[in-house]
């Protein structure tokens, strides 16, 4: 699909202070975008892999949430495969995401499942909240990068952070600028819908349910059964009283 550099009415990037500390992959910011002839809304994600191996696949969950902090709605399981991310590395913007058509105070995103190139990967657990930097105990560095406080180097570009003063003023993280034909967004989309992209290595396993049998075969089984048993007992009945 051909991508305009008019096409989209772009919000201002929203910066991201929540954290999640055990997540290889760090949501840094996101905007949305409307298309200015459908309507249609998206979401571009900026993340960055903040491990040593090549993240493949990401599983997010997006909230949209009202000016008081409450969630409009809930878009689950959008998943970003193929992202080829290199370690410490930024990824991710290039996408554009289906959103509701809802207007939102911001977006909160959540980083669920991260699968690596090497087979490896990382699922979030339900005690894993998402924290503030202070709470978390995170040091900003000079490129804008929140990094671990046992961090001796920045997680993305490798800055010496004993050298970095707290009253740096955290910038955005740069990036290239994006060509439009760069963007990846699908030639068909459903408003109001998450694009899904399915990836063939399995994520996380899930236990396969047993299909359940229809209910006029569970009536029919439960009747002939009853049947059966009633013969049995007449047939019983019978050898006792012909042979006494």
């Amino acid at each position: 699909m051909v991508v305009s550099a008019n096409r989209f009415l772009a919000e201002e990037i929203q910066l991201h202070k929540l954290l999640q500390p055990e997540c290889p992959a760090l949501v840094y910011c996101s905007r949305r975008c409307t298309e200015t002839e459908t309507g249609a809304v998206f979401a571009q994600v900026r993340m960055v892999n903040r491990s040593d191996r090549t993240v493949s696949t990401v599983i997010l969950q997006i909230e949209g949430l009202r000016p008081d902090g409450s969630a409009l709605y809930t878009l689950q399981d959008i998943i970003l495969a193929d992202c080829n991310a290199a370690p410490h590395s930024l990824f991710g913007e290039e996408r554009m995401l289906v959103l509701q058509r809802e207007a939102v105070a911001s977006l909160r995103i959540t980083v669920e499942r991260v699968a690596f190139s090497d087979g490896t990967s990382w699922r979030r657990l339900p005690e894993q909240k998402l924290l503030t930097a202070e709470q978390a105990g995170w040091k900003a560095c000079a490129c804008g990068m929140p990094n671990p406080a046992e961090n001796t180097v920045c997680d993305l570009c490798g800055a010496d952070l004993a050298e970095i003063e707290e009253t740096v003023v955290t910038p955005l993280p740069k990036t290239e600028e994006l060509k439009p034909e760069e963007i990846r967004i699908p030639d068909e989309y459903p408003p109001a819908q998450v694009i899904r992209e399915y990836y063939p290595v399995t994520v996380y396993e899930t236990e396969e349910e047993e299909p359940e049998a229809p209910k006029w075969l569970i009536i029919l089984l439960s009747i002939l059964g009853s049947l059966a048993l009633a013969a049995a007992i007449g047939f019983f009945v019978y050898c006792l009283v012909y042979f006494m």
